[in-house]
């Protein structure tokens, strides 16, 4: 046998550390979309009824005034009131919050749930689901956006006389079906996926950014430093 021809299938050790190099990013990817078509089957998974329903904790949400409740637009609020209520979950009925400050033991209250307002966008592609009656019953603001600087226009319910913020229980009357198998495969995938430095550089290769805070970690190589970049035209001529 010719010894030329045999040269030139010998892999360099540049080379052989190269395809070790690409064989490890093609493994990750592959495991990213496994990972994503199992969290999206594990999503799929439907609910199943309890036959003995149970309370846990508390929810605060906006809800009809019973005077509204007993009217025959009822249903027609209570819709508006699933799509836009916030829902705010806490164990105690008084939704007090613990904190500790030095040797004083206080409480204090959270935010209040919001009626939220949408936005032109949602308004124009009715991304709620709204329908026509629905949306008779809302009237269009405008406010002083001061992160933007400039006006903006919400629709808000019209209608504000007719609801309350109100705590009721909560209750648990369905659970979402559970999968073993399926869990395991997530658990695995995950700890060899996401977890460093493997999490890094499925980051680099999908095109993250994966420098830390702390940029002085990861300096740019010397070798690919390029004196021309994030530098205007006007100044090329000057290097």
């Amino acid at each position: 046998m010719d010894t030329t021809l045999l040269s030139y299938r010998l892999k360099s050790a540049r080379r052989k550390k190269r395809l070790v190099k690409e064989g490890r990013n093609k493994q990750l990817r592959q495991m990213r979309k496994e990972y994503d078509r199992l969290s999206d089957a594990q999503s799929a998974l439907p609910y199943v009824p309890l036959d003995e329903p149970y309370q846990r904790g508390w929810k605060r949400l906006w809800v009809l005034r019973p005077e509204a409740a007993k009217s025959d637009n009822a249903d027609l609020y209570q819709g508006i009131l699933d799509k836009l209520t916030q829902v705010q979950y806490h164990y105690d009925e008084s939704f007090k919050q613990p904190k500790r400050k030095g040797a004083w033991h206080r409480y204090y209250f959270d935010k209040l749930p919001i009626l939220y307002a949408i936005d032109v966008y949602y308004w124009n592609t009715n991304w709620h689901k709204l329908t026509e009656d629905q949306r008779e019953c809302f009237k269009q603001t405008t406010y002083w956006h001061e992160e933007d600087r400039c006006w903006k226009t919400y629709y808000e319910f019209a209608f504000p006389e007719l609801i309350m913020i109100a705590v009721v229980p909560r209750i648990i009357d369905k659970v979402k079906l559970q999968d073993e198998a399926l869990e395991q495969q997530l658990t695995f995938i995950y700890d060899n996926l996401y977890e460093m430095p493997n999490r890094a550089r499925l980051t680099k290769i999908t095109g993250g950014q994966y420098k830390n805070w702390y940029s002085k970690s990861f300096p740019e190589k010397k070798k690919y430093r390029n004196p021309l970049k994030n530098k205007p035209k006007r100044e090329w001529l000057d290097l």
